[in-house]
């Protein structure tokens, strides 16, 4: 898959900083775009439709490869398929529900107690999967998600996702209405830092708010947040409350 080195790199720097920010041990990106390994993909009786499926473009973390067995997803399949069609972010906790998603002994070895995907890019392009040695919490995936989303810019250049069902769709506004504000925030010419993504989106969020944090009204409702999660990270990335 031919992308510019732009926005490779910028989508391995997504990785590394969500490799940190969750503590995960493996992170990956997936991009949709033509089938083009199905007589010898391992998992081509899992496709439902083989003109489209993801194709791993960046893998961080324990490997840097990307032409395992998971280099092509199907749309559909599995968790990570399912983030690509369904277009709504993923968790899973607990070992008993991990062992359906990698070897047993490789989430004990590296002490993996959560993985989580979510659509990337404004128009849900591709997916980003990661394997945490943390529990989870829905405000991380909030977080991540809302990141993810942000980071490509509008009109990248990269093959069209193709129509989500109307479910998925309703399903899709719930999340932007939960994680505000939506790809409009993007620098439309620029890539960014996961934590430059977030430090914008609650800067917005706290101006249209004035500046409140709690309640139906403030800032931590809009952008789907306990306030006490929203004031850590505000004092993690910098962020202050604007003037009154």
């Amino acid at each position: 898959m031919d992308i510019a080195p732009g926005i490779r790199e910028a989508l391995s720097a997504l990785a590394r900083e969500s490799l940190e920010a969750c503590d995960a041990v493996l992170a990956r990106i997936w991009l949709i775009a033509a089938g083009d390994l199905c007589a010898t993909c391992a998992m081509a009786g899992e496709c439902p439709d083989r003109r489209r499926c993801l194709h791993l473009i960046v893998s961080e973390g324990l490997s840097r490869a990307t032409d395992g067995p998971f280099r092509r997803f199907p749309i559909g399949a599995r968790r990570v398929g399912r983030v690509a069609s369904e277009r709504v972010a993923y968790v899973e906790r607990g070992e008993q529900a991990l062992r359906g998603l990698a070897e047993p002994g490789w989430l004990a070895l590296h002490g993996v107690r959560s993985f989580a995907a979510v659509p990337l890019g404004p128009s849900a392009h591709g997916v980003l999967a990661l394997f945490s040695r943390r529990v989870l919490n829905d405000d991380e995936l909030r977080l991540l998600a809302l990141a993810a989303r942000a980071a490509l810019p509008p009109g990248v250049g990269l093959p069209a996702p193709g129509p989500a069902s109307r479910a998925a769709r309703e399903r899709v506004v719930r999340v932007r209405r939960t994680a505000r504000p939506a790809p409009e925030m993007v620098a439309e010419r620029e890539t960014r830092t996961l934590a430059e993504i977030q430090r914008e989106a609650i800067e917005r969020v706290l101006i249209e708010t004035a500046g409140r944090i709690s309640g139906p009204r403030g800032a931590a409702t809009a952008l789907g947040l306990k306030p006490s999660t929203l004031v850590s990270r505000m004092q993690r990335l910098g962020v202050r409350r604007p003037p009154k």
